[in-house]
């Protein structure tokens, strides 16, 4: 049925969209606001499966801070297939990493550094500069409204949110203070023999 036919009989009409509302008709109700969520995690296992639900939240931005991305399973198949399809999906969606140390990401993540070769554009991996290399916090960004973040990359344990633009932000100020204290270190022509 098109809006131009008549609805079948004992059936109402469907709205139309560009016809005046009558006066004193509610206007119609703009889509709920998620409410912000915020979860504990306590295991290696539950930060990979937060890791893979931050960046599967991800519609335009991912930033990572973190000592190596061992943790962070960035070089599993999974993440490959969710992180390609992010890429895929918008010519202006980047991700930033800022790690301590290179050596996991070049040797240890064949999958990661396939993903850097094809999306260069999209891609920037830095390496934080000696005076902050003793930072232990882990952060994973998605976009300006979630996040997950550990206090200490040695210990399991931290936090994810969800929806949540205003807790964001602080992460988001932190990381970008980071990443002005970094430099570009891995590209899609480092070699990883």
């Amino acid at each position: 049925m098109t809006q131009d036919q008549p609805a079948p009989e004992g059936m109402p009409a469907a709205p139309n969209p560009t016809a005046p509302r009558q006066s004193g008709e509610a206007p119609p109700e703009a889509p709920a606001k998620p409410q912000a969520v915020r979860r504990l995690f306590t295991g290696r296992t539950e930060l990979a499966q937060g890791v893979a639900e931050v960046i599967g939240m991800a519609r335009r931005t991912i930033r990572i801070f973190d000592s190596t991305t061992v943790d962070l399973a960035l070089g599993s198949r999974a993440s490959e297939e969710m992180l390609r399809a992010f890429f895929l999906a918008g010519r202006m969606n980047r991700m930033q990493i800022a790690v301590h140390e290179t050596t996991h990401i070049q040797y240890y993540s064949p999958r990661l550094m396939s993903l850097l070769k094809r999306f260069s554009h999209a891609i920037a991996i830095h390496q934080t500069h000696e005076p902050i290399r003793n930072l232990p916090d882990v952060m994973v960004i998605a976009d300006e409204q979630h996040f997950l973040r550990k206090p200490h990359c040695l210990q399991p344990g931290g936090v994810i949110n969800l929806y949540d633009p205003a807790d964001t932000q602080l992460w988001l100020d932190r990381f970008a203070d980071l990443w002005e204290q970094s430099s570009p270190a891995v590209s899609a022509t480092t070699l990883g023999l």
